[in-house]
């Protein structure tokens, strides 16, 4: 066996054929889900005074996942969002890289919904969740360097979220950086385009706006092709959709 199927085959712990890749979609409304818990998280930072336009990215994503484990999954204020439906919410955990040759990478927050024990899942548990990564986009972290090419760029080489059909950005954006008039044009540009291997650009998702919510954009999906193979003779990697949430952190 080479390095990454000895890897696989003890740490995943579930056999070839009781597993699928990719793990089925998690779906739109599982994302606006986490996005309303990430809004009325935000809300309640700056109830507490936290001071989101000076905090740096680990002390911001540090408060969110305090926030959301210790108020909103305990109370179960967000419908749809409790110590029921979803599991603990992980920060900065590690995980195997899709080959099994790298064992701590660390997305920033994972959301992992609970799983009915009457209806096992064909899927790897241990990797089955939205993997969230975070980024500060302002005049001292532009769009391309810090969030493509050092986030997003994770996704698409399997570093994060390589079993799943879905992943997300999520931005704090501050000196007024948007999506159309920052992201997309850093996306475009050749070579970006080509290293994120972008099939699809970010555009808009059919979605309701969130109610009195003003610090956030709409919801964004961009789609990107994958160029790895899975293990256990899964075949080549699917393509993934990244969902872009970006908040004001001015």
């Amino acid at each position: 066996m080479n390095t990454g199927r000895t890897a696989g085959f003890f740490t995943f712990g579930v056999p070839p054929d009781r597993y699928q890749l990719p793990h089925p979609e998690l779906g739109l409304p599982v994302i606006l889900l986490v996005r309303r818990v990430l809004l009325r998280a935000f809300h309640l930072l700056r109830e507490q005074g936290f001071q989101l336009c000076t905090a740096d990215e680990d002390d911001i994503t540090a408060a969110l996942r305090s926030v959301i484990e210790n108020n909103l999954r305990q109370s179960g204020i967000v419908a749809g969002f409790s110590r029921r439906t979803y599991e603990p919410v992980i920060r900065q955990g590690q995980w195997e890289n899709y080959s099994g040759t790298v064992l701590t990478k660390t997305p920033d927050l994972c959301f992992k919904l609970r799983q009915d024990e009457g209806e096992p899942r064909p899927v790897i548990p241990e990797f089955d969740a939205l993997f969230i990564e975070c980024k500060p986009v302002d005049a001292a972290h532009p769009s391309g360097g810090k969030y493509c090419d050092d986030g997003l760029i994770r996704f698409v080489r399997g570093d994060y979220a390589w079993a799943m059909q879905e992943g997300m950005m999520l931005a704090y954006a501050r000196d007024g950086r948007t999506i159309t008039d920052h992201l997309i044009p850093a996306m475009r540009e050749k070579l970006r385009a080509v290293s994120l291997a972008t099939d699809r650009f970010p555009e808009p998702c059919p979605a309701p706006a969130a109610a009195g919510c003003t610090r956030a954009e709409a919801v964004h999906a961009s789609r990107h092709r994958r160029c790895f193979s899975w293990r256990d003779e899964k075949g080549p990697a699917t393509d993934i959709t990244i969902y872009h949430l970006w908040h004001e952190c001015s």
